[in-house]
């Protein structure tokens, strides 16, 4: 292999390594929005994503009592949106994908 070449398979490893890790710089974290279903009153919208701006697709949620006991299990729709009872009382969100810190909503939140 010639000097040329081997500064270019060089160069070449390089620039795609340099990829690999600047895409951990890139990461992102999830993120839960909820607010009352503008169509339907008694119905709560919730939206589950990413800071990236994508949206999480399929996952599950989890409602919370504040004594921290599961009211319900809950799946988003392929567009991460799912719209539900609003519960009654005080409770909060939980979208938790797995690598990362968990997305949390609390009905203190609501406008």
């Amino acid at each position: 292999m010639s000097n040329k070449s081997s500064f270019m398979a060089g160069l070449i490893l390089f620039v795609f390594s340099a990829l690999l890790v600047s895409n951990k710089a890139y990461a992102h974290f999830p993120t839960l929005s909820c607010k009352v279903d503008p169509k339907d009153k008694a119905k709560l919208y919730c939206l589950a994503g990413y800071s990236d701006a994508s949206v999480a697709g399929v996952v599950k949620l989890k409602l919370y009592s504040y004594d921290d006991e599961l009211i319900e299990n809950l799946s988003t729709v392929s567009d991460g949106s799912v719209s539900f009872n609003l519960p009654q009382g005080e409770y909060y969100i939980v979208f938790d994908p797995g690598h990362e810190s968990p997305a949390e909503f609390d009905y203190a939140e609501l406008e």
